[in-house]
């Protein structure tokens, strides 16, 4: 099959010609011809994913062939096209708006008062998004509501070729090789943990798809157990319940030396090791502000000392600057003329 366009990197991303300006020029290429487009990506921007999805629109006659992971804004994109196969093999996620907060700073009332202000606008911000999106979504998806659209991607549940299908996301399953299938690489389970996408809906027994798809749901057990963040590789999460978010508190992925954490409804796990990076920072921030405290200490006492000092001299009498000596007869001068002077030392010349 040869692709026209082929969308297979972080969506808005210039280097690798996902942008909308990328996309455009390519597209300007085939005007009033068929255009075939692959799509395989995580998602990234949602401007940049809308803006292509008006694109494919405008354009008229575009194909879009979905194949291993498609999910975010790289799903925005696909409703754009004029028909939509998807792999047999593929996986298809739609899920709410999302944007980073990060907040890290100590508040009084009125400052936490204010940050729940800002939140409570970005919620009701993210919330308008998410009805277009539903309503975006619910016109590719004959016979299904916004509202049923709108729960949907709340469940964030990535979804089989054959449940995309059902929705009305896409218009035909292509048939796939094993080697078709999407392959997991250290890479894409970095993406995954990065993007902060959530596994629900991927633990599905193997059908049609045999080993390939057995292949798929294994590879993503363990991306599971990889961004819990915890040490034991038992540790059990209800995938049709929990919803993973990324959470990227800079100072604290510093010190620990990991890309983001990942936040279960509103709970992050670590490991021993990681508490125990933190306690013994804590110490060393302690023990720094315990030797500040000294040093300041010992610098008021220098200053309250020199300040005394000034006090004292400031209190005692001066000499007067203002007195003129003057001549006393004790010194027997007196004014004398010209004339007086040469008589006075005539004698020595």
């Amino acid at each position: 099959m040869e692709y026209q366009i082929i969308i297979d990197d972080y969506i808005g991303d210039w280097w690798a010609s996902t942008d909308k300006q990328s996309i455009r020029h390519k597209l300007d290429k085939y005007k009033d011809q068929h255009v075939d487009v692959k799509i395989s990506s995580l998602g990234g921007s949602l401007d940049d994913g809308l803006d292509i999805r008006q694109q494919f629109l405008d354009h008229g006659d575009v194909t879009a062939h979905l194949s291993g992971f498609v999910a975010s804004a790289a799903t925005v994109i696909a409703m754009g096209a004029k028909h939509i196969v998807m792999g047999k093999y593929a996986l298809f996620l739609v899920h709410q708006c999302s944007n980073a907060v990060f907040v890290w700073e100590q508040m009084n009332a009125d400052d936490m008062q204010a940050l729940i202000d800002q939140l409570q606008k970005n919620k009701e911000d993210n919330e308008k998004i998410d009805m277009v999106l539903a309503a975006m979504y619910a016109s590719r998806c004959k016979g299904h509501t916004q509202d049923e659209l709108l729960e949907l991607l709340k469940e964030s549940k990535w979804l089989t070729a054959q449940e995309a299908l059902d929705w009305g996301f896409i218009d035909e399953i292509s048939e796939e090789s094993a080697a078709d299938a999407p392959q997991m690489t250290t890479a894409l389970a970095k993406k995954f943990n990065a993007a902060g996408l959530p596994l629900n809906g991927l633990e599905i027994q193997p059908d049609n798809g045999g080993n390939a798809l057995r292949h798929i749901f294994d590879a993503l057990k363990s991306i599971k157990d990889l961004i819990t963040l915890n040490n034991s590789n038992q540790a059990a999460i209800d995938s049709s319940t929990k919803n993973i978010i990324t959470m990227k508190f800079e100072i604290l992925c510093a010190l620990l030396a990991v890309e983001a954490f990942n936040s279960e409804e509103g709970q992050v796990t670590l490991t021993v090791d990681q508490l125990q990076a933190i306690e013994n920072r804590l110490n060393e921030l302690q023990s720094q502000h315990t030797a500040d405290a000294d040093a300041i200490a010992e610098r008021d006492n220098t200053i309250a000392a020199l300040n005394e000092q000034i006090e004292n001299l400031q209190a005692q009498p001066a000499d007067e600057t203002n007195r003129v000596d003057e001549a006393s007869e004790d010194n027997n001068v007196a004014p004398v003329n010209s004339l007086e002077m040469y008589n006075q030392i005539k004698d020595l010349l």
